[in-house]
């Protein structure tokens, strides 16, 4: 006889929370601060007064330079890093890890089932000594998402067929598979449960060239068809770009720019913004070796008097600056 496995709907019936633009906003970062303490009356300050809102069914790109915080933000989104000031709403609900912020086991479960992450190194997040039948099932176990062994195995093997595997894999090991096939078993396993949102940090800089392609394909292929949304993290500009509707970029812990991708490649404005986009490579080598390099230098900026404000200068374009950049950046839209 077949063992039934106790059956609990996680999915919370949310009013849409729908802001000034129309759109539905599915998460809220507001002025979100992480500090760290590292010693004795030392204090790292990860992240400072971020915030963003994600929409639902739409890729928001977070780029920036190894240690800005981007994935230190995610964490958080995730309920892993405390929030020192702020905090989160998801769905209009405040999620934040924050003293004063108490969720109950049924919140905690609902944002944990709905909330899944695609890892950066797709050997290093699976359990070697586990099958794939196993791993990618994990989550169903979790989240009492099936009522027979059948219905399980069906569900598993369905998404499997939808990354680009095999039934037979699931009897394999981790180790048995090439680097862009344990990736599709990490997307496997997020979204066999079924989220509203996937945080992805970096899922394809650990992969072959010839693969990123294949998998960035396959994500958007997924989005379309289970209306996802994504928080994409990278450090590629390009990549970002190509995927992602909407982008915001990091520079140590703030965002000092925000923009829908074409708007924020066409007209630049911060200067950290102008270096990143600068170092994407072109694959002309006459055009890579007359172009002129740009390094950002944090000097530029004169806070001494008055501290930068995140503005949005044009629809949609937000920039980090004290007045006077400010009403630089509006001259330079202006002026185009």
């Amino acid at each position: 006889m077949e063992k039934k496995v106790k059956e609990y709907n996680y999915s919370h019936p949310y009013e849409p929370v729908i802001d000034e633009t129309g759109k539905e906003v599915l998460v809220d970062v507001q002025d979100a601060s992480i500090h760290f303490k590292i010693g004795r009356g030392k204090t790292v300050k990860a992240v400072r007064h971020c915030s963003f809102k994600i929409y639902k069914g739409e890729t928001f790109g977070l780029v920036g330079e190894s240690g800005s915080g981007k994935t230190t933000i995610s964490r958080a989104i995730l309920r892993i890093n405390h929030l020192t000031s702020g905090r989160i709403l998801f769905h209009g609900m405040d999620i934040s890890y924050r003293k004063g912020n108490k969720l109950t086991k049924e919140q905690v479960m609902e944002v944990k089932k709905n909330i899944q992450m695609i890892f950066q190194d797709p050997a290093a997040c699976l359990n070697d000594r586990a099958n794939i039948d196993y791993i990618v099932s994990e989550g169903l176990y979790n989240f009492h998402m099936f009522e027979t062994e059948q219905e399980r195995v069906k569900m598993v093997t369905d998404m499997l067929g939808r990354v680009g595997l095999l039934p037979e894999h699931l009897t394999r090991y981790p180790h048995e598979f090439s680097g862009g096939q344990r990736q599709r078993i990490g997307i496997a396993r997020a979204l066999v449960i079924k989220p509203e949102l996937i945080l992805a940090d970096e899922p394809i800089s650990a992969l072959d060239v010839s693969i990123r392609a294949q998998v960035l394909n396959l994500l958007k292929k997924l989005q379309r068809e289970e209306n996802l949304t994504y928080l994409f993290i990278a450090h590629d500009l390009s990549i970002i770009r190509y995927i992602s509707d909407r982008i915001a970029v990091m520079y140590r812990g703030q965002i000092v720019e925000l923009g829908e991708a074409e708007e924020l490649f066409n007209n630049p404005l911060h200067p950290y913004t102008k270096s990143l986009l600068a170092a994407i490579p072109v694959p002309d080598p006459k055009m890579e070796k007359n172009r002129k390099r740009y390094a950002y230098d944090p000097s530029v900026h004169d806070y001494s008097e008055e501290g930068p404000s995140f503005v949005e200068v044009k629809k949609d374009h937000f920039v980090l600056g004290n007045s006077k950049e400010i009403e630089e950046y509006k001259k330079i839209l202006e002026s185009k």
